[in-house]
This record gives C-alpha cells, sequence and structure tokens, in this order.
C-alpha cells in the first residue's frame, strides 16, 4: 500500500459521513474523494449499462471536482462510468462495481493488466429470486385474473397451476441463479440450470447441470425460464426465436438479467401463438422500454421497470462488502468477488 491511497466513492449515494467514516478508520492512509452530482439531478434513471462521457449530463456542474478525485483515485466504486475511465484515473488499481454486471467497464476498456475488478455479486440475489418466484405466483396462480374478475364484481372461480412436479430452468446458474432454485426446490419444483463449466460437479442447489451448447435441449424441459445470466459476447440473444421454439408449448419466461440476452422481437409473436404461455421482463434492450414498444400490450405480458432488486437495504448491503474488501486491499490479502473478465468473453 501506498504512502496515500486515495478511494473514490463513484456512487453519489455513498458521499454520506456515516459510509466516509467507516472507510476512513480502515487506515490512517486512506483519503476519501468523491464523484458529486448536480443537486437534483435524476441520474439514478440513467441505464449503466453504457459509458458515458465524462462530466455526465446530471454533473456537469460538478466536473472539475470529478475529474481531481478520478485523477487521484487508486481504488474506485462506481455503477455508471466514464467511456474514457483509463486515461481519467491512471493510477486506478481496483475497481468495484456497485452491481453484478461488469459490461459498462469492458466497454469503457478496463486494462485487465492495470486494475482489478471485482463486483457486488450476490448482494441483490435474494431479493432479486424473491422477485421472480412472485412473477410465477401472479402467472400460474392467475392473480391478474382474480383481480380482473373482482375489479367487474364477478364470482368466478379461477384456478391456478401446483408449483410441485413443475420443472424451471435457470439460465446461468449464478448466485442470482441459486437463489432462486434454492426457493423453488422448496416448493416442490425439479430445477435446471446452465452453467459454463460443470466439471466440478457442484450442482449449486439445481437436480441438473447443463452446459451452454445444451441450452435448448434443457429448455424442451421447463415449464418456465429464468435468465438470470450475465451480459458477455456470448450471451447476447441466448433466448432467440430458435431458442423460444424450444421450449416446451406454454412455458413461462423470465428475464431479470440483461435486455441483450432476450431477442425481444421474438417475444410478442410467441406470446401471440401461445408458444410462450406468458412473459415476465424487467430488463430491456433499451431502457426506459419505450412508450411504443409492443411489449407493452403483448397478451400475457409483464412488464417491470428494472425493478426486480428491493433497494430498501441494497446500498448499505454493497457499502459492507466495499468495506470488507477495502480492509481486504490494504492488509494485501485476496479480494472477495474478483471478476475474471476474459473468462467472461471481454477483451
Amino acid at each position: 500500500m501506498s504512502e496515500k491511497t486515495f478511494v473514490c466513492l463513484g456512487y453519489p449515494a455513498l458521499l454520506q459521513d456515516r459510509f466516509v467514516e467507516r472507510l476512513r478508520v480502515i487506515d490512517p492512509r486512506i483519503e476519501v474523494v468523491g464523484l458529486p452530482v448536480d443537486p437534483g439531478s435524476d441520474w439514478v434513471r440513467v441505464s449503466p449499462e453504457h459509458p458515458h462521457p465524462e462530466p455526465p449530463p446530471w454533473a456537469r456542474g460538478c466536473a472539475d471536482v470529478r475529474r481531481d478525485a478520478l485523477a487521484r483515485a487508486e481504488v474506485l466504486i462506481q455503477l455508471h462510468t466514464p467511456a474514457d475511465l483509463m486515461d481519467l484515473a491512471p493510477n486506478l488499481r481496483w475497481l468495484q462495481g456497485f452491481g453484478a454486471g461488469v459490461e459498462q467497464f469492458a466497454r469503457a476498456g478496463v486494462s485487465r493488466d492495470r486494475a482489478v475488478v471485482t463486483n457486488a455479486s450476490g448482494v441483490s440475489a435474494p431479493s432479486m429470486a424473491e422477485f421472480v418466484i412472485g412473477r410465477l405466483l401472479q402467472i400460474w396462480k392467475r392473480f391478474p385474473e382474480m383481480e380482473a374478475h373482482q375489479r367487474r364484481h364477478d364470482y368466478v372461480q379461477t384456478y391456478g397451476r401446483t408449483f410441485k412436479g413443475s420443472t424451471i430452468g435457470i439460465v446461468g446458474l449464478g448466485s442470482i441463479g441459486v437463489e432462486v432454485a434454492r426457493r423453488a426446490r422448496a416448493m416442490g419444483v425439479r430445477v435446471l440450470g446452465t452453467k459454463r463449466n460443470v466439471a466440478s460437479g457442484n450442482a449449486g442447489e439445481a437436480d441438473a447441470l447443463f452446459t451452454p451448447d445444451r441450452l435448448h435441449e434443457m429448455l424442451g424441459e421447463c415449464d418456465a425460464v429464468v435468465v438470470a445470466a450475465p451480459a458477455t459476447p456470448e450471451t447476447h440473444h441466448l433466448i432467440d426465436a430458435a431458442a423460444i421454439a424450444a421450449m416446451k408449448p406454454g412455458a413461462v419466461l423470465v428475464n431479470v438479467a440483461r435486455g441483450s440476452l432476450v431477442e425481444e422481437g421474438a417475444i410478442v409473436p410467441a406470446l401471440e401463438s401461445g408458444q410462450l404461455g406468458a412473459a415476465a421482463l424487467d430488463v430491456f434492450d433499451e431502457e426506459p422500454l419505450p412508450a411504443d414498444s409492443p411489449l407493452w400490450d403483448a397478451p400475457h405480458c409483464f412488464v417491470s421497470a428494472h425493478s426486480s432488486v428491493s433497494v430498501d437495504r441494497y446500498v448499505d448491503d454493497v457499502f459492507d462488502l466495499f468495506e470488507d474488501n477495502l480492509r481486504r486491499y490494504v492488509a494485501d490479502q485476496p479480494l472477495r468477488n474478483v471478476v475474471d473478465m476474459k473468462a467472461l468473453g471481454f477483451r
């Protein structure tokens, strides 16, 4: 560790005394700097998937402070990232992502030989798994139909599907997928999952594992398919028209990963034909989802605005991970959640 270690808080919600003081007490050589935003700016609604010019539109009044902080940063935690991060932060050695996805850092050209990248994988997994199960309950128990009958004062019996005995396929059995699997199996569901490397034999709460090249084989066995894989060049439009055609007729598709993993143009025809029984989509190629997108009005399509993670504890939970990693960093110990950018297919 150098004489001074500049830790840059690039997520605006962390620029509070309660967070800053917790970092300062780790080591007297730590100096905390931050990337402020303009008062009243709506940066939260901006998708982080694509790097931004520096300063971004939501922080033009803080340009000088931000550039100075980046120039000094050895450690940086952020969600949105400047497109020319490596030029702006020549001293950067460790980058902590505020979410599980790291595609924005790859697009910003983060150099693997200069900076270690860690992510927040696992922090959001429990609440996202609850969201997935909630959507499946909503669809299979036919709650929207019940509510529609109530609004019309129609006393109509509406029977749903039993979870026990069903098969759910999870595309990407990482931290989110494992949490979904754990909850689904508790309800008597058979769980299948895809994983890049199944040689270890660790099924991660799944009853059976499939390599990516056997994806369509797995899809053919599933009553519901949950997309929870990372966004990489290899997973772009992984769920396309051919993949949907390989599913059991009437299967449910849930996407809580990234919009790029699903070919949106194939969703509406599949819903209209009945090949898909329903779709619950929380992420999209373009966010916000345009008002004229056919997905809004497609039959049995449930749209949400990238809201599968619960945020009541998220900032604190990510900070706990970052604080623990910073203690490891100053002690020259291995960091948690190191991302192998090369294995994910990023150059």
